[in-house]
């Protein structure tokens, strides 16, 4: 990837546990400290990383939520992503449920629970499948305090390093802290107001962004023919 020039990539690593891995078919992957080292790899090589994190999986426990923020933290990842586990079609998850759900009369909006990608965005569940240990409620706020750890300030200075110049660092903060304000408040939080703060903070967070990565005009560049 380095001698090709690449310089980021999406891993979806999902899970940190062996046995979160076995839950999504990956129990091929590394899990622990050897997963740790793998993800290091491509920050050695110059490659950043936008790791992928599964959460609601049958195996995670209230345990799972620190240690994966913990191990995102020490592999090294540029950016990272939490999710919570949502049945898609044409996944073997989103069968098993659709067939599970059959005499299931819920309906929000008027839209069948297995019609999720149908429901208002305002109405829409956070969690769909019950999980053996946790309420979905559990499940989204643990979610929300990863985001909260793995992008706290402090946090995201360090991670910075990985650019030179003080501008350079500082855009890493506004570009961190607004990923998080688009993803994670309103993409997981239930609370309207939350939802409505955070909209407020990405558009502010947003615009001086978009300044960092505007160059000047250029009216004599050629088109080609």
């Amino acid at each position: 990837m380095r001698k090709a020039r690449i310089r980021g990539a999406l891993v979806g690593v999902e899970a940190v546990t062996p046995e979160g891995l076995k839950d999504v078919y990956k129990d091929f992957n590394y899990a622990g400290e050897t997963l740790v080292e793998r993800l290091r790899a491509f920050k050695d090589a110059g490659v950043h990383v936008l790791g992928s994190f599964i959460f609601g999986l049958p195996s995670d426990r209230p345990q799972t939520f620190e240690a994966t923020s913990a191990i995102a933290t020490r592999a090294g990842v540029t950016f990272a992503q939490f999710v919570m586990l949502t049945p898609f079609p044409g996944t073997v998850d989103f069968a098993a449920w659709e067939k599970s759900m059959e005499q299931d009369p819920t309906r929000i909006g008027g839209v069948p629970l297995t019609r999720h990608w149908l429901i208002p965005q305002a109405l829409r569940p956070k969690v769909y499948t019950p999980h053996p240990v946790m309420d979905a409620d559990e499940i989204r706020r643990r979610t929300q305090g990863v985001w909260d750890d793995f992008y706290s300030l402090p946090k995201v200075w360090e991670r910075s390093k990985c650019v030179k110049s003080l501008k350079s660092r500082l855009a890493f903060v506004m570009i961190s802290k607004l990923y998080r304000q688009m993803y994670a408040n309103t993409g997981i939080a239930t609370d309207s107001a939350r939802v409505n703060r955070s909209a407020r903070w990405a558009r502010l967070i947003a615009s001086p962004c978009r300044r960092l990565f505007a160059a000047p005009p250029m009216p004599d560049l050629q088109t080609p023919a």
